[in-house]
C-alpha cells in the first residue's frame, strides 16, 4: 500500500525511536556524506569502547571486580532500554551471585539485547537462562499503573495495551549470535499471571533475576514467585523503577514492605537516576 496516513507514520517512527532506531531519507548520490556517516559511526564505536574500558575500571575498584570479556561492549553497543551504567549492574550482580545455587531469569526480554548480553555473562558457567515474555507486547494496566513518562506520547497509561512487542525469533536470534548453548536457554511464552499457575518448566532455585515488566501486577506476581525459589545473598534488578509507569515502584514498595514486616528478608538500594531508574534487592539472612 502505498499511502500511507500521517497519524500511523508517528505511532511507526516513535515505536521505531523507542527500540533507538530512527527513519531518515537518504540521498544516495551523497557519497561524500555517507562516508563521512560511516567514519563517524566507527569514531562513536571507537569512543564508547574507551568510555566503556574507563568505566569498567572505575566501577571495578568501587563495586568490585568483574571478569574481563571480549564480547561484552559491543552487545552493550545494541542495547535498548537499558544503559550502559544499568548494564554493569546486572554484570556485578551476575559476579556476586556465581557461586550462589541457581538458575538465570529475565522476565520481560523484548527483542533481546539485554538476554544475550546475560547470556554471555554466564556462557563459561553451568546456569541455564530462564526468559519470559508474552511477546504479545504491554498487558493492560491496572489503576496502581500511573503514567509518569509517556515515551510514546499516546496520552494516557491504556493506550499502552499491546505496545512494546516483539517477535519470538528476534530473541533467538541474538543468543544463536553469541553462540549460547540451546540446552542452557529456556523460553517462557506468555503473560506472566497465565504461565505461574502451571509453573511449567519454572526453576525451582534462582539466584539472579532481571525484572523488566514496566506494570504492576505482572511486577508483583514475579516477585512473589522469586520469593519462593530465591536464596540468601541472591539478587534481582527490578527495571523501570519510577519511570514510565508508577506500577513497578508501587509493586516492588508493597513487596518489602511485606516481606520485610516481622524480620529484615530483604535490602533495597536504589541508585541515583544518573545511573538509570531502578532498584536492587538482595535477600539476607534475617537471622
Amino acid at each position: 500500500m502505498r499511502i500511507v496516513n500521517g497519524a500511523f507514520k508517528k505511532v511507526l517512527k516513535k515505536g521505531i525511536r523507542f527500540f533507538g532506531y530512527d527513519i531518515i531519507r537518504k540521498n544516495k548520490s551523497d557519497r561524500f556524506r555517507e562516508e563521512l556517516d560511516n567514519d563517524d559511526i566507527t569514531a562513536l564505536k571507537e569512543n564508547f569502547r574507551e568510555l566503556c574500558n574507563s568505566y569498567e575500571y572505575l566501577f571495578s575498584r568501587q563495586m568490585g571486580m568483574i571478569h574481563k570479556d571480549h564480547n561484552r561492549i559491543e552487545l552493550m553497543q545494541r542495547l535498548k532500554g537499558t544503559g550502559p551504567a544499568e548494564a554493569y549492574f546486572i554484570i556485578r550482580s551476575l559476579e556476586e551471585t556465581k557461586e550462589i545455587e541457581g538458575d538465570i531469569c529475565e522476565f520481560g526480554v523484548a527483542q533481546g539485547e539485554t538476554s544475550s548480553l546475560i547470556a554471555n555473562e554466564i556462557r563459561s558457567g553451568r546456569k541455564a537462562l530462564h526468559l519470559f515474555d508474552s511477546f504479545e507486547g504491554l498487558p493492560k494496566p491496572t489503576e496502581k499503573d500511573v503514567l509518569k513518562n509517556d515515551i510514546f506520547k499516546l496520552g494516557n497509561i491504556g493506550a499502552y495495551e499491546g505496545t512494546m512487542s516483539c517477535p519470538e525469533d528476534m530473541v533467538i536470534k541474538r543468543l544463536h549470535q553469541i553462540e549460547f548453548p540451546t540446552q542452557r536457554y529456556h523460553i517462557h511464552k506468555g503473560f506472566i499471571e497465565n504461565l505461574i499457575n502451571g509453573k511449567e518448566n519454572f526453576p525451582a532455585k534462582v539466584s539472579f533475576a532481571y525484572l523488566d515488566f514496566d506494570f504492576y501486577e505482572p511486577t508483583k506476581i514475579v516477585l512473589n514467585f522469586l520469593n519462593s525459589v530465591m536464596g540468601i545473598n541472591s539478587i534481582i534488578i527490578v527495571d523501570d523503577y519510577d519511570s514510565f509507569s508508577t506500577g513497578a515502584k508501587t509493586a516492588v514498595d508493597e513487596f518489602i514492605k511485606e516481606m520485610n514486616e516481622r524480620e529484615i528478608r530483604y535490602k533495597i538500594i536504589i541508585p541515583d537516576k544518573v545511573f538509570g531508574c531502578f532498584a536492587i534487592i538482595t535477600s539476607i539472612d534475617a537471622n
